[in-house]
């Protein structure tokens, strides 16, 4: 179950995602793959959102990397994990984007870079990113910029 936050016009994608019973460990932490399982749901939940309402959002993608920071554990009190997503480079057939996972009370617990590539069903190989997605890419990618850095002066 999760549900969408300023899905299609904030400068950063954010979702919220439960957190089940069954995705804590004996310590009473998410387990490390969970972490895996939700960044991949919100991906989904980004592709919907932002390729969704000009006809894109059936793009065959697939994860070419993973780079994944456990920074705290999310703990037995949080029923719910934000997922935030923001792209921070557009390729030719691939685009990074940083996922970060936060904790009921805001805490970051999990940061992730992950490289998406597009990709073609048929001959299992890289192809080039749509003009279409490209542009929602880039324009996503340009607002998050933006935050980063601050307005321009």
């Amino acid at each position: 179950m999760s549900s969408l936050h300023d899905a299609t016009d904030a400068d950063t994608f954010r979702c919220t995602l439960q957190v089940r019973w069954a995705d804590f460990d004996q310590y009473g932490h998410v387990n490390n793959v969970k972490y895996i399982e939700y960044a991949q749901e919100a991906r989904i939940l980004f592709i919907r959102s932002r390729f969704g309402p000009f006809g894109l959002g059936n793009l065959p993608q697939v994860v070419r990397r993973v780079e994944i920071d456990h920074l705290r554990p999310v703990l037995r009190d949080s029923t719910t994990v934000e997922v935030e997503i923001e792209v921070e480079h557009v390729g030719t057939t691939s685009y990074q984007i940083r996922q970060t996972i936060l904790d009921a009370a805001g805490e970051i617990c999990c940061a992730l870079r992950v490289v998406m590539v597009a990709y073609d069903t048929s001959t299992s190989t890289a192809v080039e990113i749509p003009s279409g997605v490209r542009h929602v890419l880039e324009a996503a990618q340009q607002r998050a910029a933006i935050t980063d850095q601050g307005p321009a002066t």
